[in-house]
């Protein structure tokens, strides 16, 4: 798999300069043609997280959507517009999301096609490393090709998510929740996470990031936007990540997912890439606020259990939320993977989330999922102190 990767400046998301940005992207890449011929069924993977809208820079913004599309169409193919984001996988659902994302109005102006097959495949690949079988959503089992069209952005969880990350879209929305819980630490989350890559093989044959405004901070749903004015594109999901992690002003060595893409053979011992276009420097910002990936790990059974919480709330980061806060929507309760989450009653009427932090593994999906932004992530005394180094 190629290292090279396109980086290519756009300050704005004014559609003739995102037209311009992304036709240069693929010319850098050896050009449209490379990657699409007449009558392929093409499937955008883009990031579709939650019910947002385009200012809140949560998901791949409709001009980028609709540049890719633009070319894939003018090609003679067809272009579906898919994702499964956390919550049920069906049309009511995605209705919502399509609709506040922009995605219908990218449809009805290029003649791409907002996903109505709502059917899942259970798959099975003895050569994937972590999980053999799993779910993965119909329209991309059956597309002839696969462009991830992810968003820069900061996540709670693993650092920071971009094209690796964005495939765990690929699997269908609840089911989420099941591989959560079977893939509980980042090394394995990561593994899972190439494992669904390699499973998809040389259909998913190019990665395109919307990086002209991401996300800082409580990403990937909650966080602050913040300009980084660029378009990143690469065939190789994990070189995408190198440059984007370095954007970030981040070590792509401390990072889980790029960490994993050395033993998984899609980078080398050294992470190089080769950037084409632009001069990466130039785009490398210092002080974007990342959060540290969540290397969690409980602590030995054979601590006494009264000892165990005390413990891990020291050397951990962990989910809060504010009793008179929380509009008790149940969302974080529905979707946790390890059924941490407990709905008890306020004194003054209605329900708040509350949190068993012996069952919790820090994935941070009740954050992610929260719509009204009230879940928290708190760090522990100690964890404080070990990580202050880092973060200087």
């Amino acid at each position: 798999m190629e290292n090279k990767v396109a980086l290519v400046k756009c300050d704005s998301y004014e559609q003739e300069k995102v037209d311009e940005a992304v036709l240069d992207a693929f010319n850098y890449l050896g050009g449209i043609q490379k990657f699409i011929k007449k009558g392929d069924k093409v499937a955008l993977k883009i990031n579709l997280v939650s019910k947002a809208t385009p200012e809140k820079c949560v998901t791949t913004h409709p001009s980028v959507v609709e540049a890719v599309a633009k070319l894939i169409i003018n090609e003679g193919a067809n272009c579906i517009l898919v994702d499964s984001p956390g919550g049920p996988y069906n049309s009511a659902f995605l209705a919502g999301i399509y609709n506040a994302s922009g995605m219908n109005n990218v449809a009805k102006n290029t003649g791409a096609k907002c996903n109505d097959d709502f059917d899942v495949k259970m798959v099975e690949d003895t050569s994937t490393k972590v999980a053999r079988k799993f779910e993965i959503l119909n329209v991309l089992e059956e597309a002839d090709v696969i462009i991830n069209l992810c968003k820069l952005k900061t996540h709670g969880f693993t650092g920071f998510t971009n094209a690796v990350k964005n495939m765990f879209g690929a699997i269908p929305g609840l089911t989420k929740v099941e591989m959560h819980a079977r893939f509980k630490t980042l090394d394995n989350f990561s593994d899972f996470l190439y494992d669904i890559c390699d499973y998809l093989g040389l259909k998913l044959c190019l990665n395109i990031c919307d990086a002209i405004i991401g996300m800082e901070g409580a990403g990937p749903t909650h966080g602050n936007p913040r300009k980084f004015n660029a378009i990143i594109a690469s065939e190789n999901p994990a070189c995408l990540d190198v440059v984007g992690c370095k954007i970030l002003g981040k070590n792509p060595f401390d990072m889980p997912t790029t960490k994993c893409g050395i033993k998984r053979g899609y980078l080398n011992s050294n992470m190089d890439v080769i950037v084409v276009g632009e001069k990466l420097e130039n785009f490398v910002q210092k002080d974007v606020n990342v959060p540290t990936p969540n290397n969690f790990t409980p602590f030995s059974s054979n601590i006494p259990k009264f000892l165990q919480v005390p413990i891990n709330k020291m050397f951990t980061q962990r989910p809060v939320v504010s009793k008179n806060k929380c509009r008790g929507c149940q969302k974080c309760y529905t979707h946790c993977p390890m059924k941490a989450i407990e709905m008890k009653p306020k004194n003054g009427g209605g329900m708040y989330a509350s949190f068993d932090y012996q069952k919790c593994i820090r994935c941070f999906c009740c954050q992610e999922l929260c719509p009204f932004g009230v879940v928290k992530i708190k760090s522990g005394f100690i964890y404080k102190i070990l990580h202050f180094k880092k973060r200087k």
